[in-house]
């Protein structure tokens, strides 16, 4: 590229009206890594050639890459604007957009390209994440079932999809595309988290259980889970397999108050009185404000 460069600047120096010439220069030295160069160089090309969809694209990127998102949005921007089916410059736009925390203007960019290209999946992808984001819990749902009509198998779609409808209150409908995502993978540990949370929330504590176990049996090893699974098996009276959950999960999480302060229930229902009480000081000694719960003055 950087025999290319020379080759187009010395053009440049000789015919500096020839827009070609800038836009080569800007592509050598963008492939070169020299972006404030490339920058400089798409800079003229658009100025000789303002219709250019492609140079203005180029810059918007060049500029991207510099971090001067504003800058970049502008390219991206009339080059959308000069051709009523560019695809390219938007998609580019929704994702600086996206990247910098502009959330609207990123989905107002998706939702133009969707018009312009209906069939998109990533960009239809990318609204229902955006949508996801901000809240927009019906509309994302809507899109990514838009993703699964384009692409049946789909796992990241699901499980997007399972979590704009649990924000929507319809759990039954979380629940289905969950098990869509285990049809193809019943190893995913997203969904099967999903799936235990959900479990969790309806109270379902058998079924949450199991969910636990399946997810501890894959390796899942995150402190909230083995917390999780040793809770569930204390209420159903498996106090021993309780205990050395929750003893697995401290060895994770050394500072876990909850389960330093449930292992002390734990090992007092097994009469394990000493081990008990330390648990229970380790416990007030990493959270202090447990011992309210217990010893806080009765209300009258």
């Amino acid at each position: 590229y950087e025999l290319a460069a020379k080759y187009c600047a010395k053009l440049t120096s000789l015919a500096p009206d020839n827009f070609q010439g800038w836009y080569n220069l800007g592509l050598a030295r963008h492939k070169g890594g020299l972006l404030e160069e490339a920058v400089e160089a798409y800079e003229q090309a658009v100025r000789l050639s303002p219709d250019s969809v492609q140079a203005f694209t180029n810059l918007g990127i060049a500029r991207q890459e510099l971090g001067h998102l504003e800058a970049a949005r502008q390219a991206y921007e009339r080059a959308a604007q000069l051709d009523a089916a560019a695809t390219t410059p938007l998609w580019n736009l929704g994702l600086a957009l996206e990247s910098a925390g502009e959330l609207d203007e990123a989905a107002n960019a998706y939702a133009e390209l969707l018009k312009r290209s209906p069939n998109s999946e990533e960009a239809r992808f990318r609204l229902g994440f955006v949508q996801l984001q901000r809240g927009d819990y019906q509309g994302s749902a809507e899109n990514f079932q838009g993703c699964l009509r384009l692409r049946k198998d789909w796992p990241e779609a699901q499980l997007n999809l399972a979590l704009a409808c649990w924000k929507l209150g319809k759990p039954e409908l979380a629940e289905a595309a969950y098990h869509q995502v285990l049809e193809s993978d019943p190893e995913c540990l997203d969904a099967l988290r999903g799936l235990a949370a959900l479990a969790l929330e309806q109270n379902d504590f058998e079924q949450a259980l199991e969910y636990h176990k399946r997810l501890i049996s894959l390796g899942e090893r995150s402190p909230e889970v083995l917390y999780n699974a040793a809770v569930l098996l204390q209420k159903a009276g498996q106090v021993e397999a309780a205990a050395e959950l929750y003893q697995q999960a401290i060895s994770e999480k050394a500072d876990f108050a909850e389960a330093l302060l449930n292992l002390g229930h734990a090992l007092h229902a097994l009469g394990r009185e000493q081990e008990a009480l330390s648990c229970w000081s380790k416990a007030l000694e990493a959270k202090p404000e447990l011992a309210q719960g217990y010893f806080a003055p009765g209300q009258n």
